[in-house]
C-alpha cells in the first residue's frame, strides 16, 4: 500500500542526484565510447570540414572487430561458480546445494547477463548486473533467485563511499526506471499518479523525476543494522550459531547437575566463546515523488547491484575516473579514418585521361570521333600525322602515395599493439613464421585482454557469495525443485522436507550448513564441450585400427552441439560395451576376458559334466531304493503288530538290503569322485599347456612331451 513519506523520498532522491553529479564525466565518456567503437567515429565539426573540401568522411572501424573478438572469447571462457562446504555435511546435501546454484544460473541465463555486462564495461568503461527474487510463476508462493542485467548501467547508482571494486560494501544502491503515467495509475492508483506533479526534476542532474508523460520510479536498496543478530556463539559441539538461534536454544533449557543447560539436537551443549558482531539487513523500497510505493525486506545482507569496472583510477581529489579498453587507440583509429578518407579523395580527383597528344593528331572528324572515348577497345587506333612528327603518348594510371600506404600499415600495427589483439589472434596470418613466435605473440596479447576478464571474474565471484547468502532465506520452505544433478539429467529433488512427523530430521535442508562459492577457472560449459570434441577427433584421427570410435562413440555424441543430442547419444551408447562405460565412470581397469577353451578342454569339460550327471542320477536311484526299503520295514512292522507274528528274520533281511544299497551308493560316489578328479587333473594339465604356449609364444599344436624331451 503506497504511503506518503516526503522525508524518506527526499533522502533517496538526494542519493541519486549526488551520484549523478559525481558520475557526470564518466557517464559522458561512456556514451562517447559506445558510439565511437560501434562506428560513429566522426565529430560533427570534422565531418562538415571534410565535406567543405568535397571529401567524404570514411570509416575503417577496426575497434568493433577487436571488441567482437574479445567478447566472443569471453563467452567461451566464462568461469563457473563452484560450491564447497566449510564444515562436515552430507555429501548428497552438498551436491544438491551445488546443483541449486547451477540451476539459478541456468534459469537466469547468466551467460547472457555476463556477456552484456562485459561488453558494456569493455567499451564504455563500466557496467552493472544485479540479483533479485521473484515468484516461480503466477500460481506459486515459492520464490527463486534470479540474475539480471541492465540495458544502460547509467540508470544505476551506488554509495560514493563504497570501497570494494563491485561497490557492494556501500550502504545503499539502486536503479531508476521510467514508467508511463498510465502504468503508474494501473499499478498504484489514480491518487498517487495525480499527486506526483510534472515538476520533479533537478537542474544539476540528468534525472527528470516526473513530467507530463512519465514518472521516474526509484528502486532503492539500503542497509540497516540487524538488531536480532548482534553476536555469534561457539558451542561445545563445535558448531557456530548467531544470537537469534541462541535465543531459540535458551527457550528449551533443562535442569542439570550444575544448573540449566542448553540442548541442541537432543544433546547438552555449553557456550565456549561469544563475539559481538555488527550485521546488516537490506530494505528494498520503490518510490516515486513523495510516495513510498512498496517496501519489503530483501533476502540478502548486501545491496544486490554489482558495479563492473573495466580499469578505473582515482585522481588527486579521490574522484573515480573510468577508462574504456580502447582509450589508448582512439587517436590511432581516427588517424586510420583520415588516411582512408584522403586516399579516397586522391582517387576521386585523379584524371582518367589515358593519352596526351597535340591537337593536330585528331584534326579530322573521323579521328576526333575515335579519340573522343579512349576506353573503347579497337583493333587499331589511328591518329593524324603532324608536320613535327608528334603522336599520342599513353599516360600512366594515377598511383596513391607510398607514404599513405606506409602510414596506413603502421597505424594498423599501432592499434594491434595498443589493444594487444594481433592478426594471429583474429584468425589471420601474421608475419610470424614459427609456432613458437605465434604462441609468444598470442600470450602477449592475452595478458592485456586479461584485465577486463579478471574484473568480470571478481564481480561473478562476489555475486556467487551473495547468492550463497540468499539461499537460506529464499529456499526456506518445503518444495520440490527440478535441478541438474552431476553426471545426470535433470531430477526432481525435495528440499527442506521433514523426515519424520516430529521434525527431528530434514531432507536437504537449505537453511543450514556453511559453504563457500568459488570460481572454477577454465572454459565455460560450451567451451569445454568444443574442446572435448576436438580432442576426441584427434584421438580418432590417430587411431589406424578404426576401433576407438566403438569405445568413445557415446562421449563424442555427448559433446556435439545438436538439439537431438540425447537420441544420438543413446544410439551410439549401444555400440559401446557396458563394461567399458562402467570402467570410464569408476576408473577401474576392465576385467580380463576368459580364454576360449581348447577342443581337448571342451571334451574334458563335457565328460566332467556327464560324470556329474551320472553321479547325481545314481545317487537319486540309491536314495529311492533306500526309501522303498524303509516303506517295506514300516509296512512289515504294522502287520506284525496287527497279527502278533514274529518278523525278525524278514526285518534283518531288509536291513541287510538297506546296508547293501548304502554301500553301493557310497561305492558309486567314490568311483565318480575318482573319475571326476582324474578329468579335473587332465583339465588342469590342459590349462597349464595353454599357459606355457602363451608365455613361450608357441603355436596351438604345441606338444608338452617334446618340451620335456628337449629339456
Amino acid at each position: 500500500m503506497p504511503r506518503k513519506d516526503p522525508e524518506l523520498c527526499g533522502k533517496i532522491r538526494d542519493r541519486v542526484e549526488k551520484w549523478d553529479k559525481e558520475w557526470s564525466q564518466n557517464r559522458k565518456y561512456y556514451y562517447k565510447w559506445i558510439d565511437f567503437v560501434l562506428g560513429n567515429q566522426w565529430r560533427e565539426d570534422e565531418s562538415k570540414l571534410f565535406e567543405r573540401y568535397n571529401k567524404v568522411p570514411l570509416t575503417s572501424n577496426k575497434l568493433g572487430t577487436i571488441a567482437n573478438h574479445i567478447i566472443g572469447d569471453q563467452i567461451q571462457n566464462t568461469p563457473n561458480l563452484q560450491i564447497s562446504p566449510e564444515e562436515d555435511c552430507d555429501v548428497e546435501y552438498a551436491q544438491v546445494r551445488a546443483a541449486l546454484v547451477k540451476n539459478i544460473s541456468l534459469n537466469s541465463d547468466a551467460k547472457t547477463v555476463y556477456q552484456t555486462a562485459f561488453w558494456q564495461a569493455l567499451i564504455g568503461g563500466y557496467s552493472a548486473f544485479a540479483l533479485k527474487t521473484d515468484y516461480v510463476n503466477d500460481e506459486s508462493f515459492d520464490q527463486e533467485i534470479l540474475i539480471y542485467d541492465y540495458k544502460d548501467p547509467n540508470h544505476c547508482y551506488w554509495d560514493i563511499q563504497a570501497k570494494h571494486v563491485t561497490k557492494t560494501d556501500g550502504m545503499f544502491s539502486g536503479y531508476k526506471t521510467r514508467m508511463s503515467r498510465k502504468a503508474v495509475r494501473d499499478k498504484w492508483g489514480k491518487e498517487v499518479e495525480r499527486d506526483i506533479g510534472s515538476s520533479w526534476f533537478t537542474e544539476d542532474s540528468t534525472t527528470t523525476f516526473a513530467d507530463d508523460d512519465s514518472i521516474t520510479v526509484i528502486n532503492d536498496y539500503e542497509k540497516e543494522k540487524d538488531t536480532e543478530h548482534t553476536a555469534i556463539y561457539k558451542l561445545s559441539d563445535g558448531s557456530m550459531i548467531n544470537s537469534k538461534e541462541f535465543k531459540e536454544l535458551e527457550k528449551i533449557k533443562v535442569e542439570g547437575r550444575k544448573g540449566k543447560v542448553l540442548i541442541k539436537d537432543g544433546f547438552p551443549v555449553t557456550v565456549l566463546e561469544k563475539r559481538d558482531v555488527v550485521r546488516y539487513k537490506v530494505k528494498h523500497r520503490q518510490i516515486a515523488g513523495d510516495y513510498v510505493l512498496e517496501e519489503t525486506d530483501f533476502s540478502g545482507r548486501r545491496p544486490p547491484i554489482l558495479f563492473l569496472d573495466q580499469k578505473s583510477f582515482y585522481d588527486k581529489n579521490g574522484k573515480q575516473i573510468t577508462r574504456s579498453f580502447f582509450k589508448d587507440v582512439e587517436d590511432n583509429q581516427k588517424y586510420l579514418n583520415y588516411l582512408l578518407t584522403q586516399s579516397a579523395y586522391i582517387t576521386k580527383i585523379s584524371r582518367y585521361d589515358q593519352f596526351i597528344m597535340p591537337r593536330k593528331c585528331a584534326a579530322t572528324p573521323d579521328s576526333q570521333e575515335q579519340w573522343r572515348d579512349p576506353s573503347v577497345v579497337r583493333g587499331a587506333v589511328y591518329y593524324d600525322e603532324t608536320p613535327s612528327g608528334a603522336r599520342p603518348e599513353q599516360l600512366k594510371p594515377p598511383e596513391l602515395s607510398q607514404s599513405l600506404l606506409i602510414q596506413y600499415e603502421k597505424t594498423l600495427m599501432d592499434i594491434q599493439t595498443g589493444t594487444g589483439v594481433f592478426d594471429t589472434q583474429l584468425g589471420e596470418k601474421g608475419n610470424e613464421v614459427s609456432g613458437v613466435a605465434i604462441s609468444k605473440r598470442n600470450n602477449s596479447g592475452s595478458k592485456n585482454v586479461q584485465i577486463p576478464k579478471t574484473a568480470l571474474e571478481i564481480s561473478i565471484a562476489t555475486l556467487g557469495e551473495m547468492v550463497n547468502e540468499m539461499i537460506p532465506f529464499v529456499y526456506d520452505t518445503e518444495r520440490t525443485i527440478v535441478i541438474p544433478m552431476a553426471d545426470s539429467q535433470e531430477q526432481r529433488v525435495n528440499i527442506n522436507k521433514p523426515m519424520d512427523e516430529y521434525g527431528m530430521g530434514v531432507e536437504n535442508d537449505m537453511t543450514k550448513g556453511r559453504f563457500k562459492i568459488r570460481l572454477k577457472p577454465g572454459l565455460s560449459y560450451e567451451g569445454q564441450k568444443e574442446e572435448a570434441l576436438q580432442s576426441l577427433q584427434s584421438v580418432f584421427a590417430a587411431d589406424r585400427t578404426g576401433t576407438t570410435f566403438n569405445l568413445l562413440g557415446d562421449l563424442y555424441a555427448e559433446n556435439l552441439p545438436l538439439d537431438n543430442n540425447m537420441e544420438i547419444r543413446n544410439r551410439l551408447r549401444t555400440m559401446v560395451p557396458p563394461e567399458v562405460i562402467e570402467a570410464g565412470k569408476t576408473g577401474k581397469p576392465l576385467p580380463p576376458k576368459p580364454q576360449e577353451p581348447s577342443p581337448e578342454q571342451q571334451m574334458l569339460q563335457l565328460k566332467q559334466q556327464e560324470l556329474q550327471m551320472k553321479a547325481q542320477e545314481a545317487e537319486r536311484e540309491a536314495q529311492t531304493k533306500v526309501r522303498e526299503l524303509d516303506l517295506k520295514q514300516q509296512e512289515m512292522q504294522r502287520k506284525a503288530i496287527e497279527t502278533h507274528q514274529d518278523m525278525t528274520i524278514a526285518w534283518e533281511r531288509l536291513e541287510a538290503e538297506k546296508q547293501e544299497a548304502a554301500a553301493e551308493l557310497q561305492s558309486a560316489i567314490l568311483r565318480y569322485q575318482a573319475e571326476g578328479e582324474r578329468i579335473g587333473a587332465d583339465l588342469q594339465i590342459s590349462h597349464s599347456q595353454n599357459l606355457i604356449r602363451l608365455l613361450t609364444h608357441q603355436p596351438k599344436h604345441f606338444d608338452q612331451k617334446n618340451i620335456v624331451k628337449q629339456v
